[in-house]
């Protein structure tokens, strides 16, 4: 007997959409796989030890999260089918894994109370930042996109640097929050970021570099969209995309790949890229392209902005982490805005130029 979505609670409906709302998907099964993939990637990143506490908190966290953001929202008077559709859930859902993530190497100096604080606080003021950010990029008819988890991780970040009761990424200039925590690993609590991962052969040697740790770069980086890491996780969230729809995940395929090649060509560094750090922003940004795109009926112009849009993605990727490295911010998905807001301006261009030469014609 098939489930009925319609009639499950709106509650667990906008909680499950909130998850997939991160990367466009507004499905409820898809949803649930992608949570389920959170306690897959918790296990992977830690010897699949079930007695770990480490190991349960990406998807505790989310759980409280998610439900805390969808409840301010409707506290504040929020559209309840904005909520139900899990709009006030996605960016909840990035920043408590996020507290777990930059704080992860605090929590191993003793500093436990800091992934807490980041998941209540960070969580119940998303709603309020998400309409702020909303209500401004409307003007310019363009999506706040995930602007309202970086604000708050940036947010936490600049607070840690003058108080002693966060220690939250601070890491040292030209390294991001999340990039020098990924590279120096999760230590304090019986595992590392990147489980059975061989480090000694992160170099551009191509006999050193075996198909496992290319299928790493490729696969990862859709699990890394929530900034956690997992193999075998990111296979759950792939078979997620396949199941909302299978158009829509060979178009995420093309992106990671494309990152990936782009980061080749460009002679990117093997560390950040064994960690799919060039490209869940990819993915991301093609997922934006394909929910918001309006010339998706003009295949020309759509996949003119595909690459342009991957081109760009790539490109801000390279630079982020340097400018933004420099004041010690973790430049978290900004590749993917930015590069999102680009794309779609210059649409919105490439239209209004192409019904101006119409209307000249018919003239």
């Amino acid at each position: 007997m098939g489930i009925d979505i319609k009639s499950l609670p709106k509650p667990v409906r906008a909680f499950f959409n909130g998850i997939g709302q991160v990367v466009f998907i507004e499905n409820v099964i898809a949803g649930a796989m992608i949570y389920i993939s959170f306690l897959v990637a918790g296990l992977e990143m830690h010897n699949w030890d079930f007695a770990n506490w480490y190991t349960w908190r990406p998807i505790v966290f989310v759980t409280i999260g998610v439900n805390l953001a969808n409840l301010v929202a409707y506290l504040m008077g929020a559209d309840k089918d904005a909520i139900t559709s899990g709009l006030f859930g996605f960016c909840p859902n990035l920043i408590a894994i996020g507290a777990c993530t930059f704080s992860g190497a605090a929590d191993a100096a003793g500093n436990w109370w800091t992934a807490w604080i980041v998941l209540i606080v960070g969580c119940a003021l998303c709603p309020a930042i998400q309409i702020m950010i909303n209500r401004f990029t409307n003007h310019f008819g363009l999506p706040g996109f995930t602007f309202p988890f970086i604000v708050m991780m940036w947010f936490f970040t600049a607070i840690s640097f003058q108080t002693d009761l966060l220690a939250f990424g601070n890491d040292p200039a030209l390294k991001t929050g999340m990039n020098a925590f990924l590279e120096n690993g999760l230590t304090g609590n019986g595992g590392s970021w990147m489980t059975g991962f061989d480090w000694s052969t992160m170099g551009w040697s191509w006999g050193e570099m075996t198909s496992s740790h290319w299928g790493l770069f490729f696969i990862n980086a859709f699990e890394e969209i929530y900034v956690i890491d997992g193999f075998i996780a990111s296979l759950i969230t792939i078979a997620a995309y396949f199941w909302y729809n299978w158009q829509f995940a060979l178009k995420a395929l093309i992106a990671t790949a494309f990152a990936i090649g782009m980061g080749l060509i460009f002679g990117a560094g093997m560390g950040p890229m064994g960690l799919s750090l060039y490209g869940y922003s990819s993915i991301l940004t093609v997922g934006a392209l394909d929910t918001f795109c309006k010339s998706k009926i003009n295949s020309g112009r759509y996949w003119f902005l595909f690459f342009l849009g991957l081109v760009l993605t790539s490109l801000i990727n390279f630079a982020a982490p340097t400018i933004l490295g420099a004041f010690g911010m973790p430049s978290c998905t900004i590749a993917f805005v930015l590069a999102g807001w680009i794309i779609l301006v210059v649409e919105n261009f490439m239209v209004d130029q192409a019904e101006k030469r119409a209307a000249a014609k018919q003239g």
